[in-house]
């Protein structure tokens, strides 16, 4: 896909999991381009890494964004935290800048909007980005597993927290003369 045509900051934002990785690709705050789950059974490192191989190539993004899982609030286990650390070699590989967003920062981005844990701030991206709506999954139990799409909405989660005005992760070197605005204004 071409970037001929706009100066928005193309970013892609991966949530790994335990069953594969969410991912979207905003074009600027306002545009969603493209977002989905990728699913791993076996061989969950290459398969996702060769997918993400895949995305890079298809979209060229400005910058790749996950999770800062060093920082408080991560529950990521182990292979999840290799897998982002190898997320961010490929990206380096390809000459993709990457930005590591922690968890608070994502919930200090959606406080505005009066969104305070995982699924206030799912619905608020559904608002905002209303082809997203079919995708959000029911309200979750404590007894009940996470349903695997809500790694969609914590990838547009991590792009809305980068594109923050406050936020200290956007810098000249990928702004540049593009036309970055905020996520949701």
């Amino acid at each position: 896909m071409s970037r001929a045509y706009t100066k928005e900051i193309r970013v892609l934002a991966i949530d790994p999991s335990t069953r594969g990785l969410g991912f979207a690709i905003l074009e600027g705050p306002n545009r969603l381009i493209d977002w989905g789950v990728k699913e791993t059974k076996t061989d969950k490192k290459n398969r996702s890494l060769k997918f993400i191989a895949d995305l890079i190539e298809q979209y060229q993004p400005s910058v790749i964004v996950v999770e800062d899982y060093t920082r408080k609030g991560s529950r990521r286990c182990g292979r999840v935290s290799e897998l982002i650390n190898d997320i961010s070699k490929l990206a380096v590989k390809r000459k993709v800048k990457v930005r590591k967003v922690s968890r608070l920062k994502v919930k200090q981005a959606f406080s505005e909007s009066g969104a305070s844990n995982k699924y206030e701030i799912a619905i608020a991206i559904a608002r905002r980005f209303p082809e997203l709506s079919p995708r959000l999954p029911r309200f979750r139990k404590p007894w009940m597993s996470e349903d695997y799409r809500m790694s969609i909405f914590d990838a547009v989660a991590l792009a809305g927290a980068f594109f923050q005005p406050t936020t200290v992760f956007r810098d000249k070197a990928i702004c540049g003369e593009l036309n970055v605005q905020s996520f949701g204004h």
